[in-house]
């Protein structure tokens, strides 16, 4: 049984309804999209119209996947819908037991411009109830109607039916007391209620998480509704003013008789066009206020803040409303798991690729083939970009922001939301001292700065911080077995490790440096560095063959050959799981 009466709309019935707007859209709506058969239908009828400047709503979550390409999906029920002064036309198909419904809820949120719809022609034919009768009413007034009693059975029908349709159009003009009346109510909107409503205090935040308080989101949509009015009556404003004017500069060129420019004021642009831009404008910065709040920034690498925000982009094209809200935190919090082991990767990576000496290589036998992974240095790593140069004499931001991202890693691995001894915090106390070669650190790390060349040694004091890094990148990474552990026997650990230092150094003098570097990303799944990977597996071939320890984890079979407690497998990021979190974010 279909519970959205899904019916797609024949690609000639389609250009049908197009045909009957009478202007180019300059911003389109389309409340219930299904497949997309209108939307491609006004493309093709309005080559002008960018897939940018349409926005559609589609109820049936297992649609959302093919809307991508036709427009922006901000939400499921278009009835839900406070406000579409935006849009300069609306297409629709909606159900037929809810599309009176629907038109006239476009007829009411709509500021002005135009809306084809298409309908089952009984209920407008023949109007029984009350929505139908006012439907009526408006059709009368300002539109017209027409019906077609086979438009869902012609050769392109994909789903087919005999029920005669009426295909409605309405034209919204802007009246005579919009230029001169109260703008809201021009507009049709009640005044707004007095907000009573009151941040609440922040709730204590979960470990790394996106946190905010029940009382906050309510608060929010309400204050991004109270100033989306605002900035609308702005605008209003500044076409009247525009209006205006406009006459003015006609009766002082007559005056002064000339043709000339000088009193000549910018001419008013579409006012759908002022008020989409504007609508797009404070709606980024009403979800950008949900990461703010929720210190976002805060307990994000850099990294993962721009993988988040390139998420965050299709999110922040939908209404912003409470229960959006509720589930772009809740889809968010899905992936938190994933995020924070590529947190811990990101940090990895900035140290593996600033010294190829601060990793190990190695290599484990599965499935009848040796995979080849890598581990951090125990004793030490260096970090580069951190030299003073010129007339400086602090680090600067990108230094800085480094420094922070080693002290959230090691609050994450260590089960903190925040270090109460950072390293930053070391080099803002101590810049001078640390400048001068003193050797300074906090509950996890020494460190040496070496200004001069920029560089800034690490120096564990706690071994087994490297061992979960190492555990985290190499389970996520699918480097070693599932089932290992870092937390083991230390003596067997640490004879893994000096086992692994002299094979590694083998196979790095095998390659050039170009060669290991391209093998040290592509380690992270790219796939155009093949190449460069199958010269680093030839290069442990050799070292084997000259004597070298093959197997980083034949020293620590005595820990592989525990029992141990059975452990969750490392979450690995999908596309259908960040759609599964979108989908969530619409629910």
């Amino acid at each position: 049984m279909d519970s959205y009466q899904f019916y797609p709309t024949p690609p000639s019935l389609a250009r049908k309804l197009c045909a009957l707007f009478e202007t180019a859209p300059t911003r389109l709506l389309e409340p219930s999209a299904g497949a997309g058969d209108l939307v491609r239908a006004a493309r093709e009828q309005f080559p002008r119209l960018g897939r940018h400047d349409i926005d559609v709503y589609e109820i049936d979550p297992s649609r959302h996947g093919q809307l991508a390409e036709c427009g922006n999906l901000i939400g499921l029920d278009f009835l839900d819908s406070l406000d579409l002064s935006i849009y300069s036309h609306v297409l629709m198909n909606p159900p037929f037991r809810q599309g009176v419904q629907h038109v006239l809820h476009a007829w009411t949120k709509l500021f002005s411009g135009e809306i084809a719809a298409i309908l089952n022609a009984s209920g407008v034919r023949e109007p029984t109830t009350r929505d139908e009768e006012r439907l009526a009413r408006i059709i009368e007034q300002h539109g017209r109607v027409e019906y077609a009693t086979e438009a869902f059975l012609s050769p392109d029908t994909l789903r087919k039916t005999d029920v005669e349709v009426a295909l409605v159009y309405l034209r919204k003009e802007k009246s005579a007391e919009f230029w001169s009346g109260s703008i809201l109510d021009a507009l049709g909107v009640d005044t707004l209620a007095e907000d009573q409503t009151q941040f609440a205090k922040r709730e204590p935040s979960s470990s790394q998480g996106i946190v905010l308080s029940e009382g906050q989101i309510p608060a929010i949509v309400r204050a991004y509704r109270a100033a989306w009015e605002a900035t609308k009556e702005s605008i209003i404003a500044q076409h009247r003013a525009a209006r205006y004017t406009r006459f003015f500069e006609q009766e002082m060129r007559k005056l002064s008789n000339s043709e000339d420019n000088f009193f000549r004021t910018s001419s008013s642009l579409d006012l759908h066009k002022d008020l989409s831009e504007a609508y797009a404008e404070l709606r980024r910065s009403a979800w950008m206020s949900v990461l703010n709040t929720s210190e976002f920034r805060t307990y994000l690498t850099r990294k993962a803040q721009r993988e988040v925000l390139a998420d965050f982009e299709q999110v922040s094209r939908m209404e912003f409303s409470v229960p959006n809200i509720y589930g772009f935190l809740q889809g968010f919090a899905l992936r938190q798991d994933e995020i924070n082991a590529q947190m811990v990767c990101d940090l990895f990576d900035q140290i593996v690729h600033a010294n190829s000496e601060n990793c190990l290589f190695y290599r484990w036998k599965s499935n009848a083939k040796h995979q080849i992974g890598m581990a951090l240095q125990r004793k030490r790593f260096i970090l580069s970009g951190f030299s003073l140069k010129g007339w400086r004499s602090d680090l600067d931001y990108d230094a800085k922001q480094s420094l922070q991202e080693v002290d959230r890693i090691t609050a994450l691995v260590t089960g903190q939301r925040e270090l109460e001894d950072p390293i930053a915090g070391l080099f803002a106390k101590h810049l001078s001292e640390l400048r001068n070669g003193k050797r300074l650190g906090n509950n996890y790390f020494d460190v040496r700065w070496y200004p001069g060349i920029g560089t800034v040694h690490f120096f564990p004091k706690d071994q087994t911080l490297i061992d979960r890094i190492n555990t985290i990148v190499g389970k996520h990474r699918r480097w070693m077995p599932e089932h290992f552990a870092a937390e083991g026997d230390d003596k067997a650990i640490d004879k893994a490790y000096k086992a692994a230092e002299p094979i590694s150094k083998a196979v790095q003098k095998k390659l050039d440096h170009w060669t290991l570097r391209q093998a040290l990303y592509s380690l992270d799944g790219n796939r155009k560095q093949e190449e460069a990977t199958q010269k680093l597996q030839s290069a442990f071939d050799e070292a084997v063959a000259d004597g070298g320890e093959e197997n980083f984890w034949t020293q620590i079979a005595r820990i592989e050959a525990r029992p141990r407690p059975a452990t969750k497998p490392a979450k690995v990021s999908t596309s259908e799981e960040r759609q599964r979190a979108l989908a969530l974010a619409l629910a």
